[in-house]
């Protein structure tokens, strides 16, 4: 508490001390209309889809396999002996768990890709950002996701949205 007291007066001491004509430029963006309405940020998520799709398919494949020898082994239970059926039993259960350990494995790795595609269309918006803020003056552009309050004023997503597909 007593560092926050102190911060405070900090700067409250440092802001009246400014001059007046010495006014920060400050703009904010709203971030998920970048990573939606972007190019970038639609080709991550045609990416992303994509990777996703392809998971699904071949987990689809598996699971069928899956309900195709259940369906196998509900239809011959009645005619085998207790060695086949344990091993059909047994069989059954070696590929559910495969069934499971795929999924998780597609889920780490949609994690991993998501990360990867995000951040690189994050450090590309970046660039962007730091570039139209030097060219237009602004000496701050905030996230509008993390900050409590905003005027409608200093939005300058569009801006930023115009200027990072004109990058691309």
């Amino acid at each position: 508490m007593k560092k926050f007291v102190f911060s405070a007066a900090a700067f409250l001491v440092v802001a009246s001390a400014a001059p007046a004509a010495a006014e920060l430029k400050i703009g904010y963006i709203v971030t998920q209309r970048l990573m939606q309405e972007t190019k970038l940020g639609k080709d991550a998520q045609a990416t992303l889809k994509g990777r996703l799709e392809d998971a699904q398919k071949k987990l689809d494949g598996k699971l069928e396999s899956v309900k195709k020898l259940e369906a196998d082994v509900e239809k011959r239970m009645a005619v085998l002996n207790e060695d086949e059926k344990k091993k059909l039993g047994d069989e059954y259960e070696k590929q559910l768990r495969e069934a499971k350990r795929m999924k998780e494995d597609y889920q780490r790795d949609l994690s991993k890709a998501e990360a990867e595609v995000m951040g690189n269309m994050t450090q590309k918006l970046r660039g962007v950002i730091e570039k139209f803020a030097k060219e237009n003056g602004y000496d701050l552009i905030l996230d509008a996701s993390v900050t409590l309050y905003v005027s409608g004023d200093g939005d300058v997503t569009d801006e930023i949205l115009a200027a990072a597909d004109k990058a691309k």
